[in-house]
């Protein structure tokens, strides 16, 4: 079965508590799975090997096309999009429960002896999806399930290197740039609560890394994993080895110092305000995005130590999950105690709505995700890297 790891968020944080030693759901088993068996052992079908191609969209990580390697050839004629259906299971942010689904194929080509299926609005994360099975019904032998399925392909995100640092228990992903030399700038990257799988969830840390945007902007990004958000001790060791590898990176001549910039969304927009302040001075800007100061009072309380440190809040209008008001009084707290360089954007439902947080399933996660809106925004990139520290 297919367990690719990663989290969304609740429009609400009641079950914060109770889930806080929880890091990934598993999945149900089922006895109807579809990953069970691969009905090309049994010559059932003539698909031979499966490679699935997914985009990080900003609502996450969705497929795009299937390219189907065949044992016999290609048919004569090939199947409409229409006689084509897929169903499966999937599972959601915290919980394990399966939960049915199913896809439509928008088109079918083929190139050489590959058979392509491509995808519109495909409805699930695709990290999330615990089984599938695509039926041909024109020609069943054409139909196949996951078990085929010999790699995942997701272009940029694939590019990271994940690391695991089990000594300290640290566990980050990384982007290094091709053909570096001089030392560059390093954007940090926190993802929200549960969020695990940081660069498929949403575009935070993908965008940085995207060709168009190096080539404007080259840069290390490194994209911390932090399991347990409710616990002080285990954000702190977070904090202090990801400043440890920032300290060997610039010492190996790979990061530039002075430009360090920090990023995060939710509990990772708090995470990216307690990391500046515990190392007061140390990033050159940073951009919080809904940040959970609301269940993270320390960051509040220290807010202070950010009075040189340029910072832009983000925040939609009618976030039902982490109140606009937090952002604001952190901004107007900052504003009051001297920062000269403390910004904050409100998005309406209408910006939201452009942005692709579409309500009508649930405006309280959808209106939470103010990143939709900020990571298309060249402004706060240009913003974010137009900040330097001398040292």
């Amino acid at each position: 079965m297919i367990h690719l790891t990663g989290l969304s968020l609740l429009p609400v944080f009641a079950c914060l508590a109770a889930a806080a030693s929880v890091y990934l759901p598993q999945a149900s088993v089922r006895a109807d799975s579809f990953s069970e068996k691969d009905p090309s052992a049994d010559g059932v079908s003539i698909v031979s090997d499966v490679r699935i191609f997914t985009a990080v969209t900003p609502s996450g990580q969705r497929v795009e096309r299937m390219e189907l390697t065949l044992a016999s050839g290609l048919p004569e004629q090939l199947p409409a999009a229409d006689d084509f259906s897929m169903e499966g299971f999937s599972y959601n942010w915290m919980d394990p429960n399966l939960h049915g689904f199913s896809a439509r194929i928008s088109d079918v080509k083929a190139d050489g002896q590959t058979l392509i299926l491509f995808f519109k609005n495909f409805p699930e994360k695709f990290f999330f999806v615990d089984s599938f099975r695509v039926t041909c019904s024109r020609n069943p032998a054409l139909s196949f399930t996951d078990a085929q399925v010999s790699q995942v392909i997701t272009p940029v995100a694939d590019q990271f290197r994940h690391v695991d640092d089990d000594e300290h228990d640290f566990h980050y992903e990384i982007f290094r740039p091709a053909d570096a030399g001089a030392p560059l700038p390093a954007v940090i990257v926190f993802h929200g609560f549960g969020d695990y799988d940081n660069l498929r969830t949403y575009r935070t840390a993908v965008e940085w890394a995207e060709p168009e945007q190096q080539k404007k902007r080259p840069c290390y990004v490194i994209a911390p994993v932090i399991r347990d958000y409710l616990q002080e001790d285990v954000r702190d060791n977070v904090y202090d080895c990801l400043h440890a590898l920032l300290e060997k990176m610039c010492a190996d001549g790979l990061v530039d110092r002075s430009r360090i910039y920090v990023a995060g969304n939710s509990f990772g927009g708090a995470a990216s305000i307690e990391f500046s302040e515990r190392f007061q001075g140390y990033p050159a800007a940073v951009l919080a995005m809904c940040p959970a100061l609301n269940y993270v009072g320390r960051a509040s309380d220290a807010l202070d130590r950010l009075s040189g440190t340029p910072i832009w809040f983000a925040h939609a209008e009618h976030d039902a999950t982490i109140p606009v008001w937090t952002s604001e009084d952190a901004c107007r707290a900052l504003q009051e105690a001297g920062n000269p360089d403390a910004h904050i954007t409100v998005y309406d439902d209408s910006g939201m709505n452009a942005a692709g947080a579409d309500p009508s399933p649930d405006s309280a996660v959808s209106y939470h995700h103010v990143e939709m809106a900020v990571m298309p925004d060249e402004s706060y990139k240009e913003w974010l890297f137009s900040h330097k520290i001398e040292r």
